[in-house]
């Protein structure tokens, strides 16, 4: 779905990993793959959206831009897309599997508080996309999924978000401006086969921002999947959540 969702490269994850299942099982060519995506390009970093092209194109996955997916008819088992790259023309695709993401919002409460933005019909609390700071309210602060700032909604942007609230919380507590700035980093750990994997680290500026010195993280790696499947979950439960990293 269009808007801010979780990760957008979270769609195509099940995509490249279903499609390599399929191609390890020696079946991938009797199956017809589409992804359906919003955007007009595969990701947002041209970087990132060349190797992805790479990716699609490896497993004759057909990618639909500037498309959505707007209902499914289970018992015909076909979906019904609009292509807004042409007019908003509809078509049908039929399916044996589908892997559908709902559209996302604030929670409801959110939504229907003064917190949220009156101008972004996801209702999430509006904020300055740099201190994380209400627009309106200056003794609030919002982050994660309940916040407005423009950037995907993951546990690497959180993690980067967190402490410029605690500064900030601080610095407004004590009467002084809000001193700490949040760039918009994020982290989208895209698993593009079982074994290999694109790290695409990016900001508000919608460049590569590369966190570790040295790797050319602009490119599928195998040492890149090993962190996936071990470093990442290890950081998120030793780590992120006792806020040590």
């Amino acid at each position: 779905p269009g808007g801010p969702i979780k990760c957008a490269g979270a769609p195509q994850k099940i995509a490249y990993l279903a499609a390599d299942h399929w191609r390890e099982q020696g079946v991938l060519r009797d199956i017809d793959v589409h992804l359906v995506l919003p955007t007009p390009g595969m990701f947002g970093v041209p970087e990132f959206a060349k190797v992805l092209e790479g990716v699609a194109a490896r497993y004759g996955i057909q990618v639909h831009f500037q498309s959505e997916m707007t209902s499914v008819n289970a018992g015909a088992k076909e979906i019904t897309v609009v292509d807004h790259a042409a007019g908003d023309t509809t078509s049908t695709l039929s399916y044996d599997v589908l892997h559908a993401v709902p559209p996302q919002s604030a929670p409801d409460w959110v939504k229907k508080s003064a917190l949220a933005d009156p101008n972004n019909p996801a209702g999430y609390v509006e904020i300055d996309k740099h201190t994380l700071q209400h627009s309106r309210y200056p003794n609030v602060f919002a982050l994660g999924d309940a916040g407005s700032s423009p950037n995907s909604k993951t546990g690497a942007a959180i993690r980067k978000q967190a402490p410029v609230v605690a500064r900030n919380l601080r610095d407004v507590m004590a009467g002084r401006t809000p001193s700490a700035s949040y760039d918009g980093y994020a982290s989208c750990p895209l698993t593009t086969s079982r074994h290999h994997m694109l790290l695409a680290e990016f900001d508000y500026t919608m460049t590569p921002a590369p966190s570790i010195p040295g790797i050319d993280t602009i490119k599928e790696r195998r040492d890149m999947w090993l962190l996936k499947r071990y470093g990442l979950p290890a950081m998120y439960w030793n780590a992120m959540l006792r806020g040590l990293a």
